[in-house]
């Protein structure tokens, strides 16, 4: 790991040397009730407590177990089953409940199935645990109806602005806490080296750094004024480990990752989360190295819980203990697969269906095959998180108090977000202007597979989980034909849908129709899905998408193509056919508004990519790649074959960077290096720029990435202004992960690299010396 000074003084400080020490000072920002008292009253719980009793507070059953009818029925209310209600919720004495009632309740609905599980919980049970109510609300508080739904993080990482990230975790947390649900599965810190991973729309990116920050803005948003506070979520950041680099890019895949690696770049967006106060964290379903997550003691206790000094809570992802003897094939039955998952340091097992788990954690403990020291210290974390979140005093909230959910301020920031995020990757000239923006006096053809569809601008974990169901559609929004519509009137925009996913239309007809209008808007993407829905088996956009585009270009109409997806879709053979391409992500409810917007150009683009957008399937590197990572075949490095570089985005205005400065061009040991840029707006309206600092380091035993970004930050210029931007970089980011798999600098030249992305930058050397 990396040396860990600073982190576990600070943990130290937060949680004390021992469990009973005062958490007062820096750790109130997580909780007013982070004290000495509440570790107490934690202890005289625990001591009050049966093993059946600490047993039903590590399991987290899913919501439908205790509803009338089968788990994976379709409902329209909420009627609990009695008989089950009561052997869950008050004879087992379960200490945490996920899901949704199958459809997305009303925050009224919510807070009457929180209210009648909390009560029988903390009213006709022996001790009166409240429940710890967790759910997956992505982005936004998707499974509240009636709240906002923000673009998905992806596109939050497109911002480039942690303000952004930190107005999701904040709106989402206020939405939710509406509802009674007091505990997120979110945000994703997966680093996401393989662009053809679904779950990539549902990460900020590829980068450790950019990842990193965005995670801890989403946290700091979602804790706003401490646990306590009754407008303030848990958060559970995940997954750990190494979810996004599975092996064949497909959902829950074996990752192959040497220690290095997973220390260099898959760890430092949890001990980021923990450092800013995560209270959960989940478990990756994937195995690494063979050795399913669930079952790795290395990562979870001596590392998780060890080496980061995480105090909260550890649950598993969906039914994944079962998934040990299903998928893994890593154990023959259920039972033993419970004593190896709360063996490694699992506390909170996501066991859906039934309570047999419990009932195995009893017969474990009695067997001698789980210590009591393990089911103490699981019971410990679980209620611990239920203190800080002051569930003992307050385990529900009343939903009339929450008078701003889906209300205009939530719309504006969500809009805002959609906005920053949208990002300009084409911007040809036609004679001698730039195509965009477009003038709102021209007749428009608007087409393809994504144009009127607001499902498919919201993507998945939107109402439902594939966020395919219609009839939960919010109908004042609007789509990216509504938008355009409702910009140029009606009589000036004709539309048809040309495609659908995999499939053609009506191709023909959007020929015709092409001939008539002054500019094609094209509108591509991908279905909405997460998890396994979510794998392809191709990266290249669907070939009917694409012979769409081609047979329009084929009209010599100028065209503008919007891409709705969350993945990097291969566009290499189409690409040269437009004149403008806008990447949209799965920009969210507002997003139908931005995208228009920006095309007409109310508003002017500043999203820049959180990944580099590859050209070609066989040649799919992250901007950090290893020198020999990008050889070509006639012997050169010249085989970084990407369409846009990390960090890439055009504007509607023009930035120039100049004036680097360095304060030192030697640093030695642990000093710190404070460089400075000038950046101007030099065009003719104002804008925002995304400023980049990357560190390449020159020579290293372990081979050198091409550079890893450290720095970034938002800026807003006037036309015509310039400002000086200071930022000072310290031995942390210099280091890289040694042959002895240890944070190290080698002494050696260093060469700083300032731009608007990864490739267009301005440099300086320094020397390193020990």
């Amino acid at each position: 790991m990396r040396k860990f000074t600073i982190l576990m003084l600070a943990i130290s400080f937060i949680f004390g040397c021992t469990e009973h020490s005062t958490t007062e000072t820096k750790y109130n920002k997580v909780s007013k009730l982070a004290t000495a008292e509440t570790e107490q009253k934690i202890q005289d719980i625990l001591s009050q407590m049966t093993l059946k009793e600490k047993a039903g507070q590590m399991i987290n059953l899913g919501l439908p177990a205790v509803l009338q009818g089968k788990y994976w029925d379709k409902r329209r209310s909420v009627n609990f089953d009695t008989a089950r209600f009561k052997k869950y919720i008050v004879d087992y004495a379960i200490g945490s409940i996920h899901n949704t009632p199958r459809y997305p309740a009303l925050p009224k609905e919510w807070n009457y199935i929180v209210k009648t599980i909390q009560d029988a919980a903390m009213q006709k049970t022996r001790l009166g645990i409240p429940v710890l109510y967790g759910i997956d609300n992505i982005h936004g508080a998707n499974y509240v109806m009636g709240s906002v739904l923000f673009p998905h993080q992806i596109a939050i990482a497109a911002t480039w602005n942690t303000e952004m990230s930190k107005i999701c975790g904040e709106v989402t947390s206020y939405e939710s806490r509406a509802a009674s649900l007091p505990w997120n599965f979110n945000p994703n810190a997966d680093v996401a080296m393989n662009p053809i991973w679904g779950r990539i729309s549902e990460s900020f990116g590829e980068d450790p750094y950019l990842i990193s920050e965005m995670t801890a803005a989403y946290i700091e948003g979602s804790q706003q004024n401490g646990l306590d506070d009754s407008l303030s979520t848990a958060v559970c950041v995940k997954h750990f480990l190494g979810y996004g680099a599975g092996r064949n890019g497909k959902d829950r895949a074996n990752a192959t990752i040497p220690e290095n690696y997973l220390k260099q770049y898959y760890l430092p967006p949890f001990e980021k989360a923990i450092e800013s106060g995560a209270m959960g964290v989940m478990v990756s379903s994937n195995a690494i190295n063979g050795l399913p997550c669930h079952i790795n003691k290395h990562v979870i206790t001596d590392v998780l819980k060890g080496e980061m000094g995480f105090k909260g809570v550890v649950i598993s992802d969906f039914s994944d203990v079962e998934f040990l003897t299903a998928a893994h094939l890593s154990i023959e039955d259920k039972k033993t697969a419970t004593k190896m998952t709360v063996n490694a340091g699992l506390d909170l097992l996501m066991n859906p269906y039934d309570c047999d788990v419990v009932d195995y954690i009893i017969e474990l403990v009695k067997e001698g095959e789980i210590p009591m020291s393990r089911v103490d210290d699981a019971v410990t974390r679980i209620l611990r998180m239920k203190f800080y979140l002051n569930l003992f005093e307050k385990p529900y909230n009343n939903h009339e108090d929450f008078t701003e959910v889906g209300g205009k301020k939530h719309v504006e920031l969500n809009y805002q977000s959609a906005c920053e995020a949208i990002t300009l990757l084409k911007n040809d000239s036609l004679n001698g202007q730039a195509i965009l923006p477009l003038k709102n006096n021209k007749r428009v053809l608007v087409t393809g597979y994504t144009a009127n569809s607001i499902n498919l601008l919201n993507g998945a974990w939107s109402r439902s989980f594939s966020g395919a169901d219609t009839k939960y559609n919010d109908p004042s929004k609007l789509t990216i034909l509504d938008a355009i519509k409702a910009e140029l009137g009606a009589n000036n925009v004709q539309y048809v849908e040309g495609t659908n996913y995999l499939e053609d239309i009506n191709t023909s007809k959007a020929v015709q129709l092409a001939k008539n209008v002054d500019y094609i808007i094209v509108c591509v993407g991908e279905k909405t899905a997460s998890e396994k829905p979510s794998d392809i088996n191709e990266l290249p956009l669907p070939e009917v998408q694409q012979e769409l585009v081609k047979k329009l270009a084929a009209t010599n109409k100028p065209i503008i193509m919007v891409m709705a997806q969350g993945r990097p879709r291969i566009i290499n053979d189409i690409e040269p056919l437009v004149d403008g391409i806008l990447m949209a992500y799965y920009p969210g409810q507002e997003g139908g508004r931005a995208i228009s917007d920006i095309i007409f150009g109310k508003v002017n683009p500043s999203g820049k990519l959180p990944y580099t957008y590859p050209k070609y399937t066989g040649n799919m590197v992250s901007y950090y790649h290893k020198k020999t990572d990008i050889r070509a075949a006639d012997w050169s490095y010249n085989g970084f074959y990407r369409q846009y570089d990390f960090g890439f985005g055009l504007s509607y205005t023009s930035f120039a960077y100049s004036n680097l400065k360095i304060a030192s061009d030697t640093v030695s040991g642990k000093q710190e290096l404070t460089f400075s840029f000038d950046i101007s707006n030099t065009g003719q309206r104002d804008g925002k720029e995304a400023v980049q600092a990357y560190i390449k380091d020159m020579f290293a035993i372990i081979s050198p990435d091409s550079k890893r970004l450290v720095r970034f930050d938002k800026v807003d210029l006037k036309a015509g202004e310039t400002k000086t931007i200071e930022f000072t970089l310290n031995w942390n980011d210099l280091a890289h992960v040694g042959i002895n798999n240890e944070w190290i600098v080698e002494k050696g030249d260093f060469e700083l690299q300032i731009g608007g992305n990864s490739n267009d930058v301005l440099t300086k050397k320094f020397y390193y010396k020990e």
